[in-house]
This record gives structure tokens, C-alpha cells and sequence, in this order.
């Protein structure tokens, strides 16, 4: 509570306001998602007077857990304490929920099991601290042991059973329910989501009565999920046949199947959507926007969504330093994340070096390279995972140091990833450096102990550029031997807003 300061000009409103009065600025304000302001103005109302009572520490306490706030948090308890609230059924709920959200689950039972009267919301919460944390095995232990359930009850397991993918128990649970909600259907669509099984999920949504927007924004983020960016992107154009309003949530999922399709027209069509509906001030959509264009090859308009727009965060920055070094601006993706850092309000995040460094390999930046990944720990505190060590191996692999990036991918805290050891191999492929290749392959036997189709490949075209013509058939025979067919490349084409994928010598075309 002690980082928060409290306005001067706030206090004085209060001070001409009774309590109650008091109580309804605050919950309005946490209403509006403005839950710092909320807590500043609990401490105004309490500098003229006032204090919170058993309607007030609810709200108070479900903001200090969205805030992720342990220390406000734990002084709201103390509060509850010392003003004889603690022991209010509200309150006692509210204190579950603030301490499951900290991950704290002791804490939630000792609040729990000192409720006297437990009503389905105590009971509910309790559940929902144990699926929320990951330990469903006691959520369902605990919801056997439930005296009294509803359909929320129901609801929360469904959903804790998704979230670790154990689809069979969510959907016997879903089958043998008295009642279900819209809350059932859609836990039960998002658990086929997370694990990619889009059929039974659509299974679901097309024999659904009702249906909301969560519902169209779970199957269409499945689809992308899975890689079913055409069946996305349609599902878009029915959710709008249908009347339904897309939100946020849903634009950005499509936009994000339009720039993995290249689909342009699409893509535009739903800017020209976003901008009709007012929907361009929304972060995710601003940086959707700025990926879908610099994915589909047209980095000034890419430019021009990123200009215009009046706010910033981190995701939008990223997105565009990545479409710049996508289309081999590097120097100017150097520049843009320059002008991020200088500012100061917006600090580089894991995402965020991900895509400068890329952006270094793209086009050739190795020294700026080597420099920015030894500020990620030394200026911005940020620990360099696998993925950016694998940037900085494909860095110094496209720049022909074959040596410098052997060394650090035996060297790296992280076992090899397919992406770093695929990058060094195909640039041993065009320098014909077989010692560093075969260097590469006993690393891949030594950490995953099997090769892609790719790499099989890469390895017979190694051989052969190095004049080993027998030793490249001899590689070719056993990807053959092992039943491996080389996966094919395709192009995939926009017309009249309709994809069609064709492969080399195909007749006909199809939808991809």
C-alpha cells in the first residue's frame, strides 16, 4: 500500500462525500479496470475519515489479485482484521480468490475452512483456487467432496480438465451434467482447442442452440492454432453473416490467419472493418494489423498502421522492428528500437529481442548483434532463453562464422533446439564445410536421436556440394529405407478473397 500515493484533488472531492458515496467511486472505478485509482481512493477515503466496510474490501481485494499486488494484498488483510470484517462471508470469499490468485493455496484453505456458513460462491472459489493452480487431481478431489454444486461448479472442472488436456474427463463430466450453460459449451470447445482437435470442437459448435462471442473467438483461435487458417478466416465472415459483433479478441485471431495465408485483400478488408467499427485504438489489433501487412510484403503500410497509431505497447513496438527486419531493414529495425529505449516508458521484452535480433540476421549485423545480446542481461535484466541464443546462432551462421556458432550452440545452457542446428547445418550446406556438418549431426543424434525430412535433405545436399556423391546417395537411401517422404513446398495464392494452394505440376488448384 506504501507505493501507492494518494491525489490531492481527489481528496478534497471525497472529503464532501458521505461513505457510501465513497464506496461507489471506488467500485466504479475497479469496473472500469482502473484498479490503481481504486486503491488510491481507498486510502483518500480513509485520510478524511472514512473506512471500507463488508461491500468495499471485495472489490478492494479482487483488485489487489488482478494486480498481482502480494504486499497490497496482504495489508487488506490485515484491515479486514483489524475492522472486525474478516470474518463477513463476502470478504472471506474475496480473500480465497486473493490468495489462489498468488499461486497461495495454504493460505485459501485456512480462509476457507474458517467460514462458518460455506454458500455455492465460498465452495466455487475454493475450486477454482485448486484448477486455476494447475493441481486438478485435488480439484477433483475436492469437488467429489463439494455439499453443494452448481452449474459453475461444473463449469470450473470442465475447464480444469482442458487446461491440462485431459479432454476424456472434461467431456464425461459435460455428458452426464443435469444442466448446462453457454459457460459449458464454451470450456468444453476451448479444452478440444487446446489440444488441436478442431473436429470435434466444430462438432460441438455447429450443434450449439446459442452461441456468443467467446464461442466464434475459441474455434477461430483453434484454428489458427492448428494451422487452419482458411477455416478461420471463414468462420470470421459467418460470425458477421450471423450478427454477431466481432471484438478485439476476434479480429486479431483472423488478421493473424490472413499473415500466416498472405492473404492481403482479406487482411485489408478487415482493416477496412476495424476502422469502420473503431476498433484501431485496441493494442492487439494495432499490432495484428502491423504483422498481417509485413507478412504480406507491404512494410509501408505496415509503417503507416504503426505511425498513425496514437498509443503504443510493447507488442506493437515488436511487431514492427520484426517486419522491418522481415523485409531487411535492419538498420532501421536497430533504429526503431532505439527510439523504443530511449523513451523509457517502454522497456524490450523477450519478444522484443527476439525480433531485433532477427532483425541483425536478416541482414548481416553481426557486430550490432553480439552488442545487443550482451545488453539483454547487462542493461535490461532479461536472462537470454533458447530462442535468442538460437538467433544469435543463425547470426553468425549467415555471416559465414561456422567456428564461432559451433561454439556456442556446445556451449549454450539450453539443449539445441531443431531451429538453431537446422540454421547451422544450412549454412554449412552453402559454405561446404563438411567437418562443422558432421560436427552438427552428432549433436542432433546426441540430443533429440532422429532427424526431420528436411534434414535429411540438407545433409545428401552437404555431401554432394562437397563432391561425396556416394555418401549423399547413401543418406538419400536411408531416408528412404526409413519411410520419409520429403514434405512438399507449395504456393498458396489470393483471388476474389478465396485461397488456393497448387503444387508444382498440379492441374487443378485447391483450397489450402
Amino acid at each position: 500500500m506504501a507505493q501507492l500515493m494518494a491525489a490531492p484533488a481527489l481528496t478534497f472531492q471525497l472529503s464532501f462525500s458521505g461513505q457510501k458515496e465513497c464506496n461507489k467511486v471506488i467500485r466504479k472505478q475497479a469496473a472500469d479496470g482502473s484498479l490503481e485509482q481504486a486503491l488510491l481512493t481507498y486510502i483518500d477515503m480513509q485520510e478524511i475519515g472514512f473506512f471500507a466496510d463488508n461491500y468495499t474490501f471485495p472489490v478492494l481485494l479482487k483488485a489487489a489479485a488482478k494486480l498481482r499486488d502480494c504486499g497490497l494484498g496482504y495489508a487488506l488483510h490485515c484491515q479486514t482484521v483489524k475492522t472486525g470484517f474478516s470474518s463477513h462471508a463476502f470478504v472471506q470469499t474475496a480473500l480465497v480468490n486473493l490468495y489462489g490468485s498468488y499461486g497461495e493455496l495454504d493460505n485459501a484453505c485456512r480462509v476457507f475452512d474458517s467460514i462458518a456458513l460455506k454458500d455455492e460462491i465460498a465452495w466455487n472459489s475454493m475450486l477454482d483456487t485448486y484448477a486455476s493452480s494447475g493441481e486438478v487431481p485435488m480439484a477433483a478431489e475436492f469437488f467429489n467432496s463439494m455439499e453443494i454444486k452448481d452449474v459453475a461448479s461444473l463449469n470450473i472442472m470442465i475447464s480444469g480438465y482442458g487446461s491440462i488436456g485431459h479432454v476424456a474427463s472434461a467431456r464425461a463430466l459435460f455428458d452426464k451434467a443435469p444442466v448446462r450453460d453457454l459457460t459449458s459449451w464454451n470450456s468444453m470447445i476451448f479444452a478440444y482447442t487446446k489440444i488441436n482437435d478442431m473436429v470435434e470442437a466444430r462438432k460441438l459448435f455447429d450443434s450449439m442452440q446459442e452461441r456468443n462471442v467467446i464461442t466464434w473467438n475459441s474455434v477461430i483461435a483453434g484454428y489458427v492454432s492448428s494451422q487452419l487458417y482458411s477455416e478461420a478466416v471463414s468462420l470470421f465472415f459467418d460470425m458477421r453473416a450471423d450478427d454477431i459483433k466481432p471484438d478485439h479478441l476476434t479480429v486479431s485471431g483472423v488478421l493473424s490467419a490472413c499473415s500466416h495465408l498472405g492473404a492481403l485483400e482479406t487482411g485489408m478488408e478487415v482493416h477496412t472493418y476495424v476502422l469502420n467499427r473503431g476498433m484501431s485504438s485496441s493494442f492487439h489489433v494495432t499490432s495484428s494489423l502491423i504483422g498481417m501487412y509485413a507478412n504480406c510484403g507491404c512494410i509501408w503500410s505496415a509503417l503507416q498502421v504503426f505511425y498513425k497509431s496514437d498509443v503504443k505497447d510493447i507488442y506493437c513496438w515488436s511487431s514492427m522492428i520484426s517486419g522491418l527486419g522481415l523485409h531487411g531493414y535492419g538498420h532501421a529495425a536497430l533504429e526503431l528500437f532505439d527510439q523504443m529505449t530511449e523513451k523509457g516508458s517502454i522497456l524490450p521484452d523477450d519478444i522484443t529481442f527476439i525480433a531485433v535480433l532477427s532483425a541483425c540476421s536478416h541482414s548481416g549485423l553481426v557486430k550490432q548483434g553480439l552488442e545487443l545480446f550482451d545488453k539483454m542481461e547487462a542493461d535490461f535484466g532479461l536472462t537470454p532463453k533458447s530462442e535468442h541464443y538460437g538467433c544469435m546462432v543463425d547470426l553468425l551462421a549467415r555471416a559465414g562464422l561456422l567456428d564461432q556458432a559451433l561454439h556456442l550452440l556446445k556451449t549454450m545452457p539450453f539443449e539445441p533446439g531443431e531451429t538453431a542446428l537446422g540454421a547451422l547445418l544450412s549454412a554449412c550446406v552453402t559454405h561446404q564445410d563438411l567437418e562443422t556438418g558432421n560436427e552438427v549431426l552428432k549433436l542432433m543424434h546426441s540430443t533429440r536421436g532422429e532427424m526431420s525430412d528436411g534434414e535429411f535433405m540438407m545433409l545428401a545436399n552437404l555431401y554432394a556440394a562437397c563432391g561425396r556423391w556416394d555418401e549423399a546417395d547413401r543418406w538419400r537411401s536411408m531416408m528412404n529405407n526409413a519411410g520419409m517422404v520429403k514434405t512438399a513446398g507449395f504456393s498458396v495464392v489470393e483471388v476474389d478473397g478465396k485461397m488456393y494452394k497448387f503444387l508444382a505440376g498440379d492441374r487443378e488448384v485447391q483450397s489450402p
